[in-house]
């Protein structure tokens, strides 16, 4: 099965090109092809064509965007979705393509050097290609490559712990816990629980603690949509922590919701005389209410029990599958370790982050991590295989770069680079860098604005091209370490786009 995004206007360029130029791959991962458009516009890849004379292309992942190899998608057909088939995809894709308008030369990985790059999903996925197929790819720089699949994956939420500002994380903390004591140590109440949940908006009779629970925690993943680019960058989690920070009362309550705040505080630890922290719960309460409670409707989801099951074609589908066989990444809050207020829900479980494995893919054993992690997890590393993570990165514990690993040295054979960016170079003022800040790069109509990247950024991309330059210059005298007749089935024909 052969991605089709290739197919479509725009996924590849090759304005840059002049022969025997390398091509650059990006990998399109866990998404629809088309959000990668700007990568290769103007992006590093982008920089990288343009310095080397390259032809740059997006291909996208078998089972998302337009790559699917069945009309309709059931749990029985979702089977041939996996890392390792699809790493396959590409590698044939390397080994036989023809470009439109370049018929007359060949592109393939036996002519030309082809680097591989993706970011998140697509950066440990580039990784793996390096290694399995080290004859196809020449070179991979893998950004936030999660390269170690985790089941319960609670660590996600300490890099925003670290580098979120001081006191939103106080805020966060100290009002989950409120929600916790109420709702795990006062199970029984289902006055006060109602009350609790009434001051958020969460009137709905079918809201259980549990569904309540894991709302109050979603806005967190805003954390990760960050960038330091505003037109790229989610300004959420600023807004976020913007409220629940607030001294001054940002939503109209009655009385009676003012009442009931002060009736939950009372029943904790905390003071309900404390004027400032009741006027953040009930700000904290409003925002959840506006931005999530009020449209339940749109972010109820519906799960069928039936075998073999409709499946929708989305990309939240297909990474749900992938997470239920072999990557994990489930969050619960009932892990995090007992000397610290977490940032989400206790009541959130890794039985209960799991469960839409069997609802929806009647997957009933769990992720077969040892399929990802054979490749090396934390400890990856291969020749010509860049390793790029961001400090404040919620994925940075599933990289090579999480705390706790072994220290290493970057070289110009295997980069590793953690790149940190000070919270006054970012735009919404919150230390990063977080989620493949490298990929994206800033557009000539920008620049002519005046628009510019954190030097931190700068200067990463301008160390990729000059490692990447290292690269290309050993191509003619390389000799890799791999058997000869591996992976001979990728070049048995050429594929004419």
């Amino acid at each position: 099965m052969i991605p089709l995004v290739y197919r479509r206007p725009g996924t590849f360029d090759a304005s840059h090109y002049k022969e025997g130029g390398p091509v650059f791959l990006i990998a399109a991962g866990e998404t629809n092809g088309r959000d990668r458009f700007p990568f290769l516009s103007h992006g590093i890849v982008t920089q990288l064509a343009k310095t080397y004379n390259g032809l740059g292309v997006i291909l996208e992942h078998r089972y998302y965007g337009e790559s699917y190899p069945f009309a309709d998608l059931t749990t029985k057909n979702i089977r041939f979705l996996s890392t390792e088939q699809a790493m396959a995809d590409y590698a044939y894709f390397a080994s036989n393509v023809v470009f439109p308008g370049l018929e007359h030369l060949n592109l393939t990985a036996d002519a030309v050097p082809w680097i591989g790059y993706g970011g998140s999903y697509a950066g440990a996925f580039v990784a793996f290609l390096r290694k399995v197929y080290p004859e196809v790819f020449f070179g991979v720089v893998s950004s936030s490559g999660v390269t170690e699949a985790i089941v319960d994956y609670w660590q996600y939420y300490e890099p925003i712990r670290q580098f979120a500002p001081s006191d939103c994380i106080w805020s966060i903390e100290t009002f989950m816990d409120i929600v916790d004591t109420i709702l795990i140590e006062h199970a029984k109440n289902e006055t006060l629980k109602s009350h609790l949940k009434a001051v958020f908006g969460a009137t709905s009779s079918d809201v259980d603690d549990e569904f309540f629970a894991a709302a109050l925690s979603s806005t967190l993943g805003a954390f990760q949509g960050r960038n330091w680019d505003p037109a790229v960058g989610d300004g959420t989690f600023q807004r976020y922590c913007k409220n629940l920070t607030s001294p001054s009362l940002l939503y109209q309550q009655n009385n009676t919701m003012k009442a009931w705040t002060e009736e939950v505080i009372s029943a904790t630890k905390y003071d309900a005389t404390n004027s400032s922290l009741v006027t953040g719960m009930l700000n904290y309460a409003g925002y959840m209410n506006a931005t999530m409670f009020s449209h339940l409707d749109e972010v109820r989801g519906t799960s069928s029990h039936k075998s073999p099951q409709s499946l929708q074609k989305s990309s939240g589908v297909s990474w749900g599958y992938q997470v239920c066989t072999e990557w994990g990444y489930f969050m619960p809050g009932s892990s995090v370790p007992k000397d610290r207020l977490p940032l989400i829900s206790r009541l959130i479980t890794l039985a209960g982050e799991s469960r839409f494995c069997k609802e929806d893919f009647n997957i009933t054993t769990p992720p077969d991590t040892d399929r990802i992690n054979k490749h090396g997890g934390f400890n990856f590393s291969y020749p010509r295989a860049a390793i790029i993570d961001g400090l404040a990165d919620p994925w940075r514990d599933a990289t090579p770069h999480a705390d706790g690993t072994r220290p290493r040295q970057s070289t110009d054979e295997e980069p590793f680079i953690l790149v940190d960016v000070p919270a006054e170079d970012v735009w919404d003022g919150i230390r990063g860098a977080v989620h493949h800040w490298d990929q994206n790069g800033l557009s000539e109509q920008d620049v002519q604005q005046g628009k510019t990247a954190p030097k931190a950024i700068v200067a990463l991309q301008q160390e990729i091209i000059r490692f990447v330059g290292v690269w290309l210059k050993q191509w003619r005298k390389h000799e890799d370490v791999s058997d000869p007749t591996a992976n001979t089935a990728v070049r048995n024909r050429q594929l004419v786009l």
